[in-house]
């Protein structure tokens, strides 16, 4: 959770970096010709990214890029992943959660940053990011010969009322980067091969309006109940000529198997068998996406499609949800909102999942469906 003793600590990471950038040594430049950026997390964090990234390369476009990132866990998608046929970066270096505080790596990383020659260090932090892990950074690139940097800065209050797009591209102002940055959908590049294996996967439905359909999510708290998708998926197929398209992690296989015996043949189940590339390729020839808040959500509507989407109400509003004019967000305000808990420790189901309806979905999917 947010407090007001992060202005404290932006403070003192705009101080260290002056600081830092006074340091004997290092590179120097105006015009930097060599970026590195910071931006930690699995895929909905990268994506909400995408236009910072865009930008910064707009802003530099003789630049040579490269991103440092994490996805946290091993086994856990990316950045490597999402952007393996995208040419944003021109080097991508990816660690893990265990490994960032072994000295042996930190001294390698740090010898491979100063063989790169950086000359500015861009960071775009969520949320999530600790005071510790910016300075940590901060400290290691100076020490990289790095002797500039933007955006080392902590989530304050008033920015729990933006979006992570915005807040991203008003981090990067002092470089001459607005929110007319924002880029236009698609945003994600799925490669010639993923689009041939979409064609396949998706051949039993020609005929049908293809829906896609996410059922699971990382955070308990999240998970709209399999039985509400599963009536709403019911309805489309009878009423709407939809096929609906299954999508999940190879953890959520039994569930995504189960949803699809009950809806029946109008049914095609992706789940666990869908790389980033091929999920990308899918859910730009799907007419909307249905989804909880999670990772392939943000997916959907970075490849331009419609998506409804279905909040808890543990976080904060505005911040995670779909980005452009084509998102419809379903959350409901209760009394227990913003605990911030991954599982909710009130109720077995979450009331404030249970609140929202099938009926309501039902009718925001055909806001985009019945056009």
């Amino acid at each position: 959770m947010v407090v007001p003793s992060n202005r404290i600590r932006n403070r003192l990471l705009s101080l260290g970096a002056m600081l830092l950038s006074m340091l004997p040594g290092g590179r120097r430049s105006s015009t930097p010709r060599n970026i590195l950026v910071l931006r930690l997390g699995n895929l909905g964090d990268m994506i909400v990214a995408m236009p910072a990234f865009r930008a910064l390369r707009r802003r530099f476009p003789d630049a040579r890029f490269t991103l440092l990132t994490s996805p946290t866990r091993r086994g856990m998608p990316g950045a490597a992943e999402l952007l393996e046929h995208d040419p944003l970066f021109d080097e991508i270096i990816v660690y893990y959660i265990d490994e960032s505080s072994r000295l042996r790596f930190l001294h390698g990383l740090s010898r491979r940053i100063a063989g790169i020659k950086i000359d500015m260090a861009v960071a775009v932090p969520n949320h999530l990011t600790r005071f510790s892990h910016l300075a940590k950074y901060e400290l290691l690139l100076a020490w990289s010969g790095v002797r500039r940097f933007a955006g080392f800065q902590m989530v304050e209050p008033a920015e729990y009322e933006l979006r992570q797009v915005d807040r991203l591209l008003n981090l990067l102002s002092p470089l001459g980067i607005d929110r007319a940055a924002a880029i236009p959908f698609p945003w994600l590049t799925p490669g010639p091969e993923d689009d041939r294996s979409a064609e396949l996967l998706l051949a039993p439905g020609q005929g049908r309006a293809f829906v896609a359909m996410h059922c699971g999510a990382k955070r308990p708290a999240n998970r709209w109940a399999p039985e509400s998708f599963i009536e709403v998926g019911r309805r489309l197929i009878a009423e709407d000529n939809a096929c609906i398209v299954l999508t999940g992690s190879s953890d959520e296989r039994e569930m995504t198997a189960r949803v699809a015996a009950e809806l029946g043949e109008h049914a095609i189940n992706l789940g666990g068998q869908t790389p980033i590339g091929i999920l990308e390729a899918v859910l730009r020839r799907c007419r909307v996406a249905l989804s909880n808040d999670t990772g392939v959500m943000h997916v959907a509507y970075a490849m331009g499609t419609p998506t409804v989407a279905i909040f808890s109400a543990r976080f904060h509003p505005n911040i995670w949800y779909p980005y452009g004019d084509r998102q419809i967000v379903l959350r409901k305000r209760i009394e227990c909102e913003l605990c911030n808990k991954d599982i909710c420790p009130k109720y077995a189901y979450p009331k404030c999942l249970e609140l929202i309806s099938p009926d309501e979905v039902l009718e925001a999917v055909r806001r985009f469906l019945r056009k």
